[in-house]
């Protein structure tokens, strides 16, 4: 090089983190620039961290109970069913009888095949 020319160096950084707190450093930086505010930034992560896990809670009572509803009524609808399998039979209509029979048996199976999932 010649001493009329110059020479440019440049670097870039990047510091990346995630979650609901940030790291240490940025804390401290956080604490130091105002007092009190780390408790605050602990705070709000401890209140958010509850209502994520009071929101997954609900979901997943919810889906249980949505779970059991269905197995219920797919019950029901299958002894019903039979039942009319078994009237149609006692009325000596049997050709009655295939229509129910096939959601009786439609509505077993899927019970069952639920309930393994």
């Amino acid at each position: 090089m010649d001493k009329n020319s110059t020479e440019i160096i440049a670097s870039a950084q990047s510091v990346m983190y995630s979650g609901p707190l940030p790291n240490a450093d940025e804390f401290a930086k956080y604490e130091a620039s105002k007092p009190g505010t780390a408790e605050r930034i602990l705070v709000m992560a401890e209140k958010e961290a509850a209502h994520r896990h009071e929101v997954e809670k609900t979901a997943v009572k919810t889906t249980a109970r949505l779970n059991t509803v269905g197995q219920m009524l797919g019950f029901i609808l299958s002894v019903l069913s039979l039942g009319a399998v078994g009237l149609s039979i006692f009325f000596e209509q049997p050709a009655a009888s295939v229509a129910p029979a096939i959601i009786a048996i439609t509505g077993l199976v899927s019970i069952f095949a639920n309930r393994k999932q």
